[in-house]
């Protein structure tokens, strides 16, 4: 193990310490109420990357949050007998139904490597060779195939078009989402708000999704 890598484990050992003095001492400390219960009010579905944590950018504190964190984001479809899909949507289930959130947003970003990889897929490419993140990023195939068919007459810059497909993407699993019968029958009583966004991390500017026309545009 080289120095860089103790280093790395240890920094965390480090904040570990910091965040227990911190949240766990003083006159009301945050975690000894959080103990117990949680009661967050939106879920978020984001990607794994290590550049997009959603409670840095989002300013958010331990309990305001309901993250599940998976490569490129993706949410699957509903399908019988599907493991694939259980490993994500027994966490989506369980901040829908257990915590009764109001709110969930999948959260997408730039320069998304498992999008990238369905996009490689999509234009006819070897997948990357490993066991697991082929078949998982083909969730995303659909929405890159439109991408690639729509970018064919080189209007769009290599830049636009991953956006595209990443934004495409995020679209995709908000369609997906509703596949569910307690997500959709929650959507439609009012109870649950289905939300779509896009991070750059070019520039730190949060983009949504229009409900309607699934356009995206800048919030923040």
């Amino acid at each position: 193990m080289t120095e860089k890598s103790k280093g790395s484990l240890l920094a965390l050992l480090d904040g570990a310490h910091t965040f227990r003095q911190t949240e766990y001492n003083g006159e009301h400390p945050l975690m000894a109420r959080l103990s117990r219960g949680q009661d967050p009010d939106v879920l978020i579905i984001a990607c794994s990357d290590s550049r997009v944590d959603p409670a840095l950018i989002f300013g958010a504190r331990p309990g305001d949050i309901f993250v599940v964190r998976v490569v490129a984001n993706l949410v699957p479809p509903r399908s019988d007998g599907d493991f694939m899909a259980h490993a994500v949507m027994a966490a989506v289930e369980y901040g829908v139904k257990a915590l009764g959130v109001s709110h969930v947003v999948a959260c997408g970003h730039s320069h998304c490597g498992g999008i990238k990889a369905a996009m490689d897929a999509a234009r006819g490419q070897e997948p990357p060779p490993f066991e697991c993140l082929g078949p998982w990023v083909a969730l995303a195939d659909g929405a890159c195939r439109e991408v690639v068919t729509e970018g064919s007459g080189g209007e769009r810059t290599d830049a636009e078009t991953a956006t595209a497909a990443e934004q495409r993407s995020v679209l995709r699993s908000l369609a997906n989402l509703r596949s569910y019968a307690w997500i959709q029958d929650r959507v439609e009583k009012g109870d649950l708000a289905l939300h779509g966004w896009w991070f750059d991390i070019d520039t730190g500017e949060l983009w949504t999704a229009n409900s309607e026309t699934g356009v995206f545009s800048v919030a923040a």
